[in-house]
């Protein structure tokens, strides 16, 4: 029981780790938030072993819409071992659903090792899947991390100022 408690534990740790990475940027709310939609749109692709399309995709996103590079590639991490198979399932039946291919496929039985053995029209579909999942899901968390930046931000600047009116 000790052992899962802090493995529990550690994760907490790091995810607290890169929220406040995050946060600490010395850049405006807008530049961060927009490196976090970079970061979650580039997510949404599926991961290759041995590729990193994820970061890649995220990094060069955030180049051409000039945000945070370092925000970007710590949001990918929005899908990761905990929930690949639940992206690749709904990147799948988003891009069955708007490409006329036939792959038999069922990612709720398949694991990543398993990758390579769906072809090219199998990663062709998960690549427009995620492409299409990741718009609405980028747009979405801009708004999450430019409100989640400006709170931090804010109680920031209440806490030092209550530092200093008490010396």
């Amino acid at each position: 029981m000790q052992k899962e408690f802090s493995r529990i534990e550690k994760l907490k740790r790091l995810v607290r780790l890169y929220y406040l990475k995050v946060m600490r940027i010395n850049a405006s709310p807008h530049f961060i938030a927009m490196g976090v939609a970079c970061g979650v749109f580039g997510g949404c692709f599926p991961f290759i072993p041995g590729l990193p399309l994820q970061t890649a995709i995220a990094v060069a996103a955030a180049f051409c819409t000039r945000s945070s590079k370092i925000a970007a590639a710590i949001a990918t991490w929005i899908s990761n071992p905990l929930n690949w198979l639940l992206f690749y399932y709904i990147q799948f039946k988003i891009g069955s659903f708007l490409l006329p291919m036939d792959v038999q496929f069922d990612p709720a039985k398949w694991a990543v090792t398993d990758f390579m053995e769906i072809g090219w029209q199998g990663v062709t579909i998960l690549i427009f899947g995620g492409f299409i999942l990741g718009i609405p899901l980028a747009a979405i968390s801009y708004f999450f991390a430019l409100h989640f930046v400006r709170r931090y931000r804010k109680r920031k600047a209440l806490r030092m100022l209550s530092r200093r009116t008490k010396l």
